[in-house]
């Protein structure tokens, strides 16, 4: 396989799953516990992770995979496993192909338009203000150190590469 190929493959797998977090901004917003928020983050945080996700074209579409779930359980306003707990330690599991059926569900929720605040405030808004409290949250669930950058405003759509980078630079990776 030509290097060029695969690297078109992981560009559009990427480019998948930018769409997959943007879109899931007023969903997380929406959830009635501030428990359910915190979770998502840190879920949100995880699929961002390249350590997390797995190497080549094989972890990305498994990490694009959980990212479809996660953003189709939250339309339905409902979240069910793996995303009732917090994201385990190192390498994503496989996503069991018997989760595919949540995909054929039709869905009555309708996305609405992201608000024009910048990514830090949906992901972060849950786990507190103060970098401490995103840090402790953050070594609870990871064992890891992570500190926050100042946050761009106004994020849409055609920003998608530069809310990567961003998001990417948040997380220290």
């Amino acid at each position: 396989m030509e290097m060029g190929s695969e690297e078109e493959k992981w560009e559009k797998l990427d480019s998948e799953f930018d769409h997959f977090v943007v879109d899931m901004k007023p969903f997380v917003l929406k959830l009635p516990h501030r428990s359910e928020r915190q979770r998502c983050a840190l879920w949100i945080r995880k699929l961002c992770e390249p350590s997390g996700t797995g190497a080549g074209i094989m972890g990305r579409k498994n990490r694009n995979l959980y990212a479809k779930l996660l953003l189709h359980m939250l339309k339905r306003g409902v979240l069910e496993g793996p995303f009732t707990h917090r994201p385990e330690p190192g390498t994503l599991k496989t996503l069991p192909s018997y989760m595919s059926i949540y995909f054929d569900e039709p869905n009555p929720a309708q996305a609405k338009g992201s608000s024009p605040e910048g990514l830090p405030d949906w992901v972060m808004g849950e786990l507190g203000t103060s970098e401490h409290k995103l840090n402790e949250s953050w070594k609870l669930s990871s064992g890891e150190d992570y500190s926050l950058v100042q946050s761009p405003t106004n994020v849409h759509r055609s920003q998608i590469p530069l809310l990567w980078l961003w998001f990417r630079r948040w997380l220290q990776l």
